[in-house]
């Protein structure tokens, strides 16, 4: 990983959030033990540091943790140490920097994967790059299938909208369907009180 920065100096080097998770799970897995319930759901929190959308919601979780008393000053120094690196492991600060929408080497392990049930060391290299033609078709078509289905539950959503309803009822679909998203993702928001103000 050290060449990469050296061979692709512009490129971000990214840590895979769950090869993350499952480190957190195993450097904390005492806290998962018994029935001490804070503990446990201390552990949940810490595990789940990787995966959190909001930067906001990440400074929050890692605060809340690192002020545990459930946790000795050598576990936190090692957390102050990740959280160093938080701009390579952190869903929220990953989003920041091309990487298709990926934060984990899930895709890229299965494909390895498939890859070597069709090849070998005895494989010439025109069979390999017919391989390759031959699965990544495959893989287009499966994702196109994925598209259309994922339209027609985003439909359904939509459908079941209260917003949307309300503002089919003025515009016409072709605007609805332009400001869909922000219309549904505008019913994610909560209302929090600060400073005597609702936000």
């Amino acid at each position: 990983m050290k060449a990469i920065r050296f061979v692709f100096p512009r490129a971000k080097n990214l840590i895979c959030a769950w090869h993350v998770n499952q480190n957190f799970k195993k450097r904390f897995a005492f806290l998962n033990r018994g029935t001490d319930q804070n503990k446990k759901d201390l552990y949940n929190k810490i595990i789940q540091l990787p995966y959190t959308n909001y930067q906001e919601q990440f400074l929050e979780l890692y605060n809340e943790i690192i002020n545990s008393e459930l946790l000795s000053e050598e576990l936190k120094k090692y957390l102050k140490s990740k959280y160093a690196t938080k701009d390579s492991w952190v869903k929220a600060h990953m989003k920041s920097y091309f990487c298709c929408g990926n934060c984990t080497t899930s895709r890229i392990e299965a494909k390895h994967r498939t890859y070597k049930r069709y090849l070998n060391s005895t494989k010439r290299l025109i069979e390999i790059f017919q391989c390759f033609k031959e699965l990544e078709s495959k893989e287009i078509k499966k994702y196109k299938d994925e598209v259309v289905s994922f339209s027609k539950k985003e439909k359904k959503i939509l459908d079941k909208s209260k917003i949307v309803k309300f503002f089919c009822e003025d515009y016409s679909n072709f605007a609805v369907l332009k400001i869909k998203e922000e219309l549904i993702n505008s019913t994610n928001y909560s209302i929090t009180k600060k400073s005597n103000t609702l936000w």
